[in-house]
């Protein structure tokens, strides 16, 4: 036996103790894992229908975003298709116009002319302070307003029961091309339909069980809208008929809450009730051709809007979503149709978000009906839009072509032209300036030659003119006019004196029409 062998061996110590050697350590001995502690939970495999259910929970979830994600995503996509292609119209150019002032001045502006949108006046300001006055700039905010709009229509529908009533009622609001059309004007009225649809949300809940929160979150919402818009205000007779109809003793408590959100609005109602006449004097009263211009564009042409409107119908019920949806489309127009009969207030962008109560009464409907006989309607629904879709796109549904304008001066501009403009010419004459400020550099422009004020200063948005014609024109050699209106002599009903002057000095070497304008180039005579 080896040494090694017997130093393992027992050996007896003298004191009669027997020493039993322990082996000797090789490497690292690793020490055993302790055992649990006594309230440890033990983690056990799930069962089948427990890994279902947690499934069904995540394949709900995405299916609810889905249901708003997807028409905010498609009316962003139809929103940014030619966003910037048409030209700022009249009513955009006094959007810009407004960017352009100090705040001292644009406040001194609101005093004296369109308080009722001040606050979207005084958003848009910021707005450009920051990101520009361009085209793009100006019309974004209307876009992301709209995109908002459709989300908040999935949302509803959501709320009225599944996700399939919230996506169809969203595809079918961003499908619109009235949707499109107000998601590319720098214009309050997107805005509005997006507080509107959010009012209609709240009170969609409030219906559900009243909450402090809810009152004033749908107070909130309110303000928004008639900061927006004060017209837009009568979403509320179709929300407190909704109530009426469905829960009566909910009057009590959604009446405060629509209080809360008109104070607010007083100053603006009032400066407004002051401005009335020379805000919306020039608008017609409602006869039979506005009210078959509304069946026939408001929804961005005849063939989507009967569609739209007979589904609708089709789903009218004693149902909650029903009822909300129907009055919210139905009750704004009627009540405006009936006032302008005998006020100048009825202009279809007025009540631009009863689209929201049609789109979702589409959905209730469609969502009963099965997977197949929705997607086939939506996508029938989807062709008849391409015609206006198409439309919205053109100058003439912009009502003015100002690109087409400013492409006529920039291409026969010579140093040393001056340009004359009628002030008083059907419409917004007075924004003819604008047109040539906001598209044309000042090395590009003609001289104004009459022009003694600039718009909006002091407090008046209309620039004053010298009234000595003659003078003020000396001896330029090649005068521009620009007329809003289509005239077949261009100097026709020119304001002033400014029609006798210019026919005895200059000739008209040249005149065109553009959609919503009249431009002629004069030349002097050679003897006067």
């Amino acid at each position: 036996m080896n040494r090694a062998a017997r130093s393992q061996l027992p050996v007896a110590t003298p004191n009669g103790e027997v020493h039993i050697p322990l082996p000797r350590r090789v490497g690292v001995v690793t020490p055993p894992d302790p055992p649990p502690p006594a309230d440890a939970t033990m983690l056990l495999p799930k069962s089948p229908s427990q890994e279902e259910a947690d499934r069904k929970l995540r394949r709900e979830a995405w299916q609810r975003r889905i249901a708003w994600g997807a028409p905010a995503l498609v009316t962003l996509a139809l929103g940014v298709v030619g966003l910037t292609g048409t030209g700022l119209w009249a009513d955009e150019l006094a959007t810009w116009g407004i960017t352009t002032v100090s705040w001292a001045e644009l406040w001194r502006q609101l005093d004296g002319t369109d308080a009722t949108i001040g606050p979207y006046y005084v958003l848009i300001r910021i707005w450009t302070t920051v990101f520009g006055d361009s085209d793009l700039s100006l019309r974004l905010p209307s876009l992301l307003a709209m995109v908002g709009a459709a989300a908040v229509v999935g949302l509803i529908g959501i709320r009225l029961g599944s996700h399939r009533i919230g996506l169809i009622a969203g595809l079918t609001f961003a499908i619109l091309p009235i949707t499109t059309r107000f998601g590319q004007e720098a214009r309050p009225y997107a805005m509005a339909t997006l507080a509107a649809a959010v009012a209609t949300l709240l009170l969609i809940r409030m219906l559900e069980g009243y909450t402090l929160g809810l009152a004033l979150a749908y107070g909130a919402a309110v303000a928004a809208l008639g900061a927006m818009h004060l017209v837009a205000l009568l979403m509320l007779a179709a929300h407190g008929l909704a109530v009426l109809l469905l829960k009566r003793k909910l009057v009590w408590r959604w009446g405060p809450s629509a209080f809360v959100g008109l104070i607010p609005l007083i100053p603006i109602i009032l400066i407004g009730r002051r401005q009335q006449g020379n805000q919306i004097g020039w608008i017609p009263f409602t006869d039979l051709h506005q009210i078959e211009a509304y069946g026939l564009e408001f929804f961005g042409g005849a063939l989507i809007g009967g569609a739209v409107i007979a589904l609708g119908v089709a789903a009218v019920s004693r149902e909650r979503g029903a009822v909300v949806a129907i009055t919210l489309g139905v009750v704004p127009v009627a009540l405006l149709m009936a006032l302008g009969s005998v006020a100048h207030l009825w202009q279809q962008r007025y009540v631009l978000y009863t689209i929201v109560g049609w789109a979702v009464l589409v959905g209730l409907l469609l969502a009963k009906r099965g997977l197949l006989a929705a997607t086939a309607t939506i996508a029938v629904l989807a062709v008849l839009t391409l015609p206006g879709q198409a439309e919205v796109r053109k100058p003439a549904f912009r009502y003015q072509d100002t690109k087409a304008v400013v492409a006529l001066i920039e291409r026969d501009f010579q140093p040393g032209d001056g340009i004359v403009y009628g002030l008083k010419d059907r419409g917004p004459g007075v924004l003819n300036r604008d047109v040539i400020a906001h598209y044309l550099p000042a090395n590009r422009r003609p001289t104004d030659l009459l022009m003694d004020r600039p718009m909006r200063t002091d407090g008046w948005m209309v620039a004053s003119e010298h009234q000595d014609v003659a003078v003020r024109l000396g001896e330029t050699r090649r005068l521009w006019v620009l007329r809003l209106g289509e005239y077949g002599d261009p100097l026709d009903d020119l304001d002033g004196s400014k029609k006798d002057v210019l026919k005895e000095r200059y000739d008209v070497a040249d005149s065109w029409w553009t959609t919503g304008y009249t431009v002629a180039l004069l030349t002097r005579k050679e003897a006067v």
